[in-house]
């Protein structure tokens, strides 16, 4: 039996050391920040943050390393985007609220960046999700991109403008730190957001990554167009820029092709 469940960054020590205790023993797992077995259950750490269990012993180990969590004592909150680098499609910015009485029906669900999750995989895991958070969501369609980049020159500076909307409307129900995965240097807000290189360590942003990429996915197949910046995609997008420019406004990252 294979089981996958989403550890925390701050319980990867005290698993480990569990496991120990119990009579696990290390072994050596390409790509694995830690592995350990005992009489045929393993458990293997990822840098995901995945934690996959293996053997006759998952399903109760399971239950053991969730019983080691406390429950959160307020809401998590953590956002981040898709579509930044897609030629074609818009700009979705989600924040995941996770209240603290879902935090280990979510980790049970093994939520990580969606990157590495297949287009497929990810839209049941963001099913299956939604009952247990509530998420906020901003879309830019490519219109209103291509005006938003036309004033400032910066794709950076409108997502600036676009989390800082974002933010606004979750504070309106929530006072406590959001996390936003880092898309640049510097941070450009204030106190309460912490501005997270490598932010889908995060849980809540790693939800949230989650279902900024299923609206955008949506979006995408509901035009049939491509995803990426690939040469297929650019090459599309020439060419309804040439032939059909008004067309093109409402799906390309016009931007992208300047230059």
């Amino acid at each position: 039996m294979n089981i996958s469940l989403r550890l925390p960054e701050e319980y990867y020590d005290k698993v480990r050391a569990f496991l120990k205790d119990r009579g696990f023993e290390e072994r050596k797992i390409e790509y694995a920040i830690w592995s350990l077995c005992r009489e045929g259950t393993c458990a293997t750490l990822y840098r995901s943050g995945s934690l996959l269990l293996q053997g006759n012993g998952a399903l109760f180990l399971k239950e053991e390393i969730l019983s080691l969590m406390e429950e959160p004592s307020e809401v998590q909150i953590g956002c981040d985007e898709s579509g930044k680098g897609d030629v074609f499609g818009p700009l979705v910015l989600c924040c995941a609220i996770i209240p603290p009485s879902s935090y280990k029906k979510v980790l049970s669900l093994a939520p990580k960046d969606c990157k590495l999750l297949k287009d497929e995989v990810l839209l049941k895991k963001v099913e299956a999700l939604s009952p247990l958070v509530e998420v906020k969501c901003l879309v830019y369609e490519p219109e209103q991109l291509n005006e938003l980049y036309s004033e400032v020159r910066n794709f950076n500076r409108v997502m600036d403008r676009a989390y800082r909307t974002l933010i606004e409307e979750v504070r309106k129900h929530y006072h406590v730190e959001i996390t936003i995965d880092a898309y640049s240097s510097q941070s450009p807000f204030g106190k309460g957001v912490v501005f997270k290189k490598k932010g889908e360590r995060d849980v809540a942003v790693s939800v949230a990554s989650m279902f900024a990429r299923a609206r955008f996915l949506l979006w995408i197949r509901e035009h049939n167009l491509p995803k990426g910046a690939g040469k297929d995609a650019i090459t599309k997008a020439r060419i309804m820029l040439r032939d059909e420019p008004h067309k093109a406004k409402k799906f390309v990252k016009v931007f992208f092709l300047e230059g």
